[in-house]
């Protein structure tokens, strides 16, 4: 019950924030690279930062996380599969945020907020996870034990 109210109540201040920020993270570089605005750069940092301050509240006040930092580690794969598959699903979400003209998290954001062509990479972004599950992780596990 506890982890429930607490996801609820992160994910509302999350939402609220996004909503009022426009945070995205594909953005932050593009308007960084094509105007040399730094505002949602900024958001990127402060994010960054939340992260770790995070983490070390978390790790002293007597937090555990099994497996950290690799918690995708499956039995009876190694150390190197783990990360072959993170950043092969890193690389596809980037390159398909890039595609889409934002991050997932801002793309959520603007779907939630009713823009309805934001329900079609909604869509695909779900379509894509289960994709990714269903064919793509099965084909490199196959590819760690040929190489492996």
């Amino acid at each position: 019950m506890v982890v429930g109210i607490t996801s609820l109540v992160f994910g509302l201040v999350l939402g609220y924030v996004g909503q009022r920020s426009r945070l995205c993270y594909i953005a932050g570089y593009r308007d960084y690279a094509t105007t040399k605005d730094t505002w949602l750069l900024k958001g990127m940092l402060g994010t960054a930062l939340g992260a770790v301050i995070g983490f070390w509240l978390f790790s002293n006040l007597g937090g555990n996380i099994p497996g950290w930092p690799m918690l995708m580690e499956t039995p009876g794969m190694e150390l190197k599969s783990t990360w072959l598959f993170a950043i092969v699903g890193g690389v596809g979400l980037g390159f398909f945020a890039t595609l889409s003209g934002g991050c997932p998290y801002r793309c959520h954001v603007m779907a939630m907020e009713g823009k309805k062509t934001w329900w079609f990479y909604m869509a695909g972004f779900w379509l894509g996870l289960l994709y990714f599950d269903v064919v793509t992780v099965p084909f490199l596990e196959w590819v760690v034990k040929i190489v492996g």
